[in-house]
């Protein structure tokens, strides 16, 4: 049974001993390629007070208003503002499939690495360039789906498939060639009898949390390193346990080694 004191102070030590800002570069920049989907823009609200006050507005940008009114009513003005939206919007989801993902094993590749022997920044876009970026892709998205309709349907084993394939971007970070049914048959395996001890590891970072919100957020970004180098510290004994017991070899599950593409 892991404890997840150790964890902990095992993540911290690798940033330590093996180097802290490169792990921050990483999950800062990491953070910017996987959240573009939640980049909204910000919305004015007017109130009753400026409502009444259209008078003034109008006397001051009478054409700006007049413009508006006509384009409102144009449909070819309507139709380019629904387009500019789809666009918006098929944009968001392409970078969420085509980057977020593999960007997201990149960074998790990175970190089991780092916690033997150090590692670089490039191998944030690891996945990218590793032979099997479609299937990675593929994967991640097909994921991302199990769970978003397993929530929809019902939250709470939307939270317990959550658990199941936490470890699904690890086992691509070392092995992204394996099948689809392969990586979520071991990630299934690896968290049985674990998604409580897993949920209760992340919980016990929350007193950092809510430091990070005295500092209105930034904070976390230097807090992430920790986060992360602890996950890599809980894969690496999730990956022992699949040896150990026998449901994983060491074709499916190589290792990590700065050589490998």
């Amino acid at each position: 049974m892991w404890e997840f004191k150790i964890l902990k102070q095992n993540g911290w030590n690798v940033l330590k001993n093996q180097g802290y800002w490169t792990p921050f570069l990483v999950c800062f920049i990491s953070y910017l390629l996987g959240a573009s989907s939640f980049v909204g823009t910000g919305s004015s609200s007017s109130s009753s007070e400026s409502y009444e006050e259209g008078s003034s507005y109008e006397s001051l940008f009478p054409e700006l208003e007049a413009f508006w009114n006509s384009a409102l009513e144009s449909p070819l003005f309507i139709a380019a503002v629904i387009t500019v939206c789809i666009v918006a919007i098929a944009s968001t989801i392409a970078v969420a499939i085509f980057v977020s993902g593999p960007v997201a094993v990149g960074r998790n590749r990175f970190f089991m690495e780092h916690r033997a022997f150090g590692s670089k920044f490039s191998r944030l876009f690891w996945a990218f360039k590793c032979g099997n970026y479609l299937n990675v892709v593929k994967i991640m998205f097909w994921k991302e789906i199990k769970i978003t309709l397993w929530t929809l349907l019902f939250i709470i084993p939307g939270i317990i498939k959550t658990y199941e394939y936490f470890m699904v971007p690890y086992i691509l970070a070392e092995n992204p060639s394996l099948s689809s049914k392969e990586v979520f048959a071991l990630s299934k395996q690896m968290t049985k009898d674990e998604k409580m001890s897993i949920l209760i590891l992340e919980l016990t970072f929350i007193g950092w949390y809510l430091l990070c919100i005295l500092t209105c957020g930034i904070g976390y970004f230097f807090l992430e390193p920790y986060i992360q180098a602890t996950y890599a510290e809980l894969y690496q004994v999730m990956r022992e346990k699949a040896h150990g017991l026998g449901f994983a070899d060491y074709n499916e599950l190589p290792g990590f080694f700065p050589e490998q593409k």
